[in-house]
């Protein structure tokens, strides 16, 4: 068979027989699958050397669907078999228990999964993608290694000491609990995640990936909650915290290398009565910043925030709820705007990406350094543009203010529902209306909608691409509040809030709903995920 199989080899990808008998000698010697060999030597894709199997073996080549699986009769295989030997349990079919298998040269394999499960088997091909990821849908991540775990007792796990920070090494670490979270870690990047939450309670371990603006929860195995004190320690450890302190909310950051890509991972513990809550934020170092075009700004609002951004002073100021991608906003506004002629200074907390010819500093509330104290330092450095991350408070505010009233430009961002709310907003602070009405120049507030998934566009439900969603990627919509004459009289009359909307809509402005319908008639988005995120405007 194996001669015969050679010489299909042979013909449909031009492997030599010296080639083939390498394969084997090295298959015999390594225990390691031929079919991955063949792969990894260049000698075949893995589509058509699967085809090819498939006609040899008289075997059937498929793709895994999730209604392909009888997920009673999958979790009544321990995972451990399944991960060990790379197969997945698919349904019973004509008594036979069905597997998809990657490998279907590994003979001996098959017989002892039939050993193992005392039960007639009929093994299909499948590519090792489709296997891996129906193991991970169904047993969860970090499966095998957690059954690993917990045939040992669980005490054993606690080996770290209280040592100062940077005391503590990799070697000091459980090696199932690194591997595992190097896991969790590589899948959520691979799965375009923005957060990990690991969120304790009672009876289990939860584990959320936020993706596209939605958090999704994540398939592990029960058994992960009793590792969780092994996980926040190894997290600490890494994040170079102080791994007793376990009653205090804690933040630290960590750096990854996936491939060639850098990754800063910022971490966030919670004390909470089931354990330490996790949050890992994950940002890509390279993250290319998006242009003032790539925002998903109508043509008229581009031109509205380009005439606004050109000004020499004013401010500019950016509103939404966390994760609307305000940052993203005025990252693009700076960039678009930076050049050796002018000096442009941020203060950030954290910075998240690095900006080239921008001098971008940190807030250290521990040492003082804060948001007004940055600014007035600030206006030290001679600067011509300011971005400031966010104004939290009446001294910030102020200070913004005059700062824009003294010819600088500043941009910076508030936690309002709507545009008009950041006037609001600033006459709550305590600043004169008066001030806020010869400052601020444009008031953007902002959603991130998601996007319609290109890849199946038009079908009914969704594909792998999109996790099944039928969404991919996301855009923004905007309200953009120009402060013109008019809205300025209004402010000066201190005029309730919805009188000063009506006006900036008389005059043209589009409220968030709206653009985002522009969005649906495009074809972009649909009317569901614009009310998702436009729910609270009227």
């Amino acid at each position: 068979m194996n001669l015969d199989l050679g010489q299909k080899l042979k013909e449909k990808f031009g492997i030599t027989q010296e080639q083939w008998q390498d394969c084997l000698l090295e298959h015999q010697k390594t225990q390691a699958s031929l079919v991955h060999l063949l792969i990894n030597k260049g000698l075949a894709n893995e589509d058509s050397l699967l085809k090819l199997l498939s006609q040899h073996f008289n075997i059937p080549y498929v793709r895994i669907r999730p209604e392909d699986i009888d997920a009673e009769l999958a979790n009544k295989i321990p995972a451990k078999l399944v991960t060990h030997y790379n197969f997945m349990p698919l349904r019973i079919k004509d008594n036979k228990l069905e597997i998809a298998i990657n490998d279907p040269l590994e003979v001996l394999a098959v017989d002892e999964i039939k050993l193992f499960l005392n039960q007639d088997v009929q093994p299909v091909i499948a590519s090792l993608k489709d296997i891996l990821d129906a193991i991970k849908n169904f047993y969860g991540l970090g499966a095998e290694t957690l059954e690993a775990m917990a045939v040992e007792d669980p005490e054993s796990l606690e080996i770290l000491k209280v040592k100062k920070n940077g005391d503590i090494k990799d070697e000091a670490i459980d090696p199932s609990v690194i591997k595992f979270l190097n896991q969790v870690l590589s899948d959520a990047i691979k799965q375009r995640a923005t957060d990990i939450h690991f969120e304790p309670f009672e009876d289990e371990l939860r584990i959320r990936y936020r993706i596209d603006g939605i958090l999704y929860e994540v398939s592990s195995p029960p058994s992960i909650k009793n590792f969780q004190s092994s996980i926040a320690s190894r997290i600490k450890v890494m994040a170079n915290l102080d791994i007793a302190e376990k009653r205090r909310p804690q933040d630290g950051r960590i750096d990854i290398k996936m491939g060639e890509e850098v990754y800063d991972l910022r971490v966030s513990i919670m004390p909470t009565p089931f354990g330490e809550s996790i949050g890992i934020r994950l940002l890509p170092r390279s993250h290319p910043i998006i242009g003032l075009e790539g925002l998903g700004l109508a043509p008229e609002g581009l031109g509205i925030l380009e005439k606004a951004i050109s000004k020499p002073h004013g401010i500019i100021l950016v509103t939404g709820p966390t994760g609307s991608g305000k940052t993203t906003t005025l990252y693009a506004c700076l960039n678009k705007i930076n050049s050796l002629e002018r000096k442009i200074l941020t203060i950030e907390d954290p910075i998240e990406f690095q900006l080239k010819g921008i001098t971008q500093m940190q807030i250290e509330p521990k040492i003082g350094f804060s948001f007004a104290n940055a600014l007035r330092s600030m206006l030290r450095h001679d600067p011509n543009v300011m971005m400031v991350g966010e104004i939290r408070d009446s001294e910030t505010a102020e200070l913004a203010v005059r700062t824009s009233l003294t010819g600088h430009l500043v941009f910076s961002t508030l936690h309002t529902n709507d545009a008009v709310g950041g006037i609001t907003r600033l006459l709550d602070m305590g600043i004169d209306a008066f001030l806020v009405s010869s400052s601020v120049i444009l008031i953007i507030a902002q959603r991130l909608v998601r996007l319609i998934c290109p890849h199946c566009k038009g079908k009914q439900g969704g594909c792998e691409a999109c996790r099944f969603t039928s969404y991919h990627g996301r855009t923004g919509i905007f309200e953009m509040l120009v402060i013109s004459d008019e809205i300025r009289e209004l402010i000066l009359k201190k005029a309730p809030s919805h009188q000063i909307k009506q006006k900036a809509v008389f005059l043209g402005m589009k409220n968030l709903k709206e653009a985002g319908l522009e969005k649906v008639r495009q074809g972009l988005t649909t009317t569901d995920e614009v009310l998702r995120v436009t729910q609270e405007e009227t």
